[in-house]
């Protein structure tokens, strides 16, 4: 018997639904780029997942002609976080500190934590931000896509039902638990940080930088 590893071993169904999710989530990223009457002819179905992609927030982010400004306004907010935690912990402006295990030993060099360092830590932790942003709005549009839940997730009334309100808030939790993830595992080797100090960078760039935008009605603003 052999086994296929690959895109080749994948379910049919799998892959076209997965194909589906994503031409959905990119026609009305660019559908938006359109005047409304070039919408009138699509399908009941694409009509019904359009509205539900247009109009929420958290579609806005990522428009290609808004990236820029996005990816920018990530930037500075993390990098006024990170540097926040670091100067109240004390972990800026380190000097380069040679320790010696033992007589004869190699030396190690702590690395020195500058304002340098942390912008081009932050500039990896925007990107990041942004990709765990998109792949928060892929899990969006699947949510969309099902059957059982999309008759009760509502874009435009977030919190027109608890289903609703639900689905997007573990949306925005999943998508701040992966950011925390990624500050606890790179920031111990980046910015020289302790497992435990790592863990509260985490937690305050994982909190912070949530995309709280998936919980804001649309109705709010229209």
């Amino acid at each position: 018997m052999r086994i296929e590893i690959g895109a080749n071993s994948q379910n049919p169904q799998e892959l076209a639904l997965k194909n589906i999710m994503i031409g959905y989530f990119l026609e009305a990223f660019f559908m938006t780029l359109f005047e409304k009457d070039k919408c009138d002819n699509a399908s009941p179905k694409s009509k019904t997942v359009l509205y539900n992609l247009i109009f929420p927030i958290w579609v806005f982010p990522f428009i290609p002609a808004r990236i820029p400004i996005v990816f920018v306004v990530n930037f500075v907010i993390d990098a006024a976080v990170i540097w926040l935690y670091l100067k109240k912990h004390k972990k800026l402006n380190n000097p380069k500190i040679y320790c010696f295990r033992a007589f004869g030993s190699e030396k190690t060099i702590q690395p020195q934590i500058d304002n340098r360092m942390v912008l081009r830590y932050s500039f990896r932790a925007a990107l990041f931000g942004y990709f765990a942003d998109f792949l928060g709005g892929m899990l969006m549009v699947g949510l969309l896509e099902t059957a059982r839940l999309a008759k009760y997730i509502d874009t435009y009334f977030v919190w027109s039902n608890f289903v609703s309100g639900l689905m997007h808030i573990l949306v925005t939790l999943l998508v701040g638990f992966l950011i925390y993830k990624h500050h606890r595992r790179v920031g111990k080797k980046r910015l020289n940080l302790s497992a435990d100090e790592a863990r509260s960078l985490g937690l305050a760039v994982g909190i912070l930088t949530a995309p709280w935008f998936f919980l804001i009605p649309t109705a709010w603003l229209y």
